[in-house]
């Protein structure tokens, strides 16, 4: 990748990129200063062409809009400039730190394919975890990690949006909120984000969005239990246990398949659970995630007592009967 760059006071400010590589990872430094800014418009394709720079740099095309899938910034970055990611359709991961100080107005304008947040949590600096869930409304899905990059939890943010509706008698214009993705992204005390006010929403995702999204958002919650409470825990096995289909489902088409066995082999699920997840799993395919559902199935049994076929396993030389 080559880049285009101006020196400020502070550091570099990044200008344009060029490669062939649509996964961008911005170095934390050039010419030995650190990158803390990059310039408005960088990753657009619909902006003014800057001079002297051409649309190719040494034969190599400009690294925005669609041909960028994901967006890696180092910690050094403190500044995103105004419509930084303009309509980048093709962008569906971004990678930064919450100590980005100032993104600028409709720096995620058009960026509707994304869907992955992963964020490195700076300690004792003002969070912009907020300010990104707010400027996007479609369903997310967060990495959340420590500020040294160990992953804490992952989070779902499901989708929301605005509709104006007139109302024609009284000559207004009103405001309807659609999805509950909105109250979500409210679960801050200030820029620190509530782990308990993200768990309280539940109930509200039960109702109002589809079980495959409610069940994963529950599955990562236990998977990755960081600041979950024992309440909380307990709502979210209930919920898992009532739709281990659906979770089997989309773990296995995300090929999760640590959390599928987590799952599994938790004892929170009985027979009927597990019988749903192989069911579940043998209309998917996917004969690996069968045969581990498989394994946990007859360790159950053994530790039971039972071979699977229904019948007391009489050790010791006692009578054996076979039920069809």
């Amino acid at each position: 990748m080559r880049i285009l760059y101006e020196k400020t006071l502070d550091g570099i400010c990044l200008q344009r990129c060029y490669g062939l590589d649509k996964i961008l990872e911005i170095p934390g430094t050039v010419d030995g200063m650190p990158v803390t800014e990059l310039a408005g418009y960088l990753f657009s394709d619909t902006v003014r062409r800057r001079e002297p720079p051409p649309c190719e740099y040494r034969g190599e095309p400009e690294l925005c809009g669609s041909r960028v899938e994901e967006i890696i910034l180092p910690d050094t970055v403190r500044k995103v400039g105004a419509y930084g990611f303009y309509n980048c359709y093709g962008l569906n991961r971004l990678s930064c730190s919450s100590a980005v100080e100032d993104w600028g107005a409709g720096v995620f304008t058009g960026c509707t394919g994304l869907k992955c947040l992963d964020i490195r949590i700076a300690k004792g600096r003002k969070s912009c975890f907020k300010d990104i869930l707010s400027e996007l409304h479609q369903t997310l899905s967060v990495n959340y990690r420590s500020g040294s990059g160990t992953l804490l939890a992952k989070l779902i943010f499901p989708e929301f949006f605005e509709e104006s509706v007139e109302n024609t008698p009284a000559r207004v214009i009103m405001r309807e909120m659609h999805g509950c993705g909105h109250m979500y992204r409210y679960c801050f005390d200030g820029g620190d984000f509530r782990f308990d006010e993200y768990d309280r929403l539940f109930p509200h995702v039960k109702v109002q969005e589809k079980p495959e999204l409610a069940v994963r958002l529950a599955l990562y919650r236990l998977y990755w239990p960081y600041g979950l409470r024992e309440d909380a825990e307990d709502e979210y096995w209930d919920y898992v246990r009532i739709h281990a289909g659906e979770g089997t489902k989309g773990l296995i088409e995300r090929r999760e398949r640590d959390i599928l066995g987590f799952m599994a082999r938790s004892a929170r699920l009985g027979d009927t659970e597990i019988k749903k997840m192989i069911d579940a799993s043998a209309r998917s395919g996917d004969a690996q995630s069968s045969a581990l559902l498989l394994d946990v199935k007859h360790s159950r049994l053994r530790a039971a007592g039972r071979n699977g076929w229904g019948e007391a396993d009489l050790r010791g030389g006692g009578k054996r009967t076979f039920e069809l």
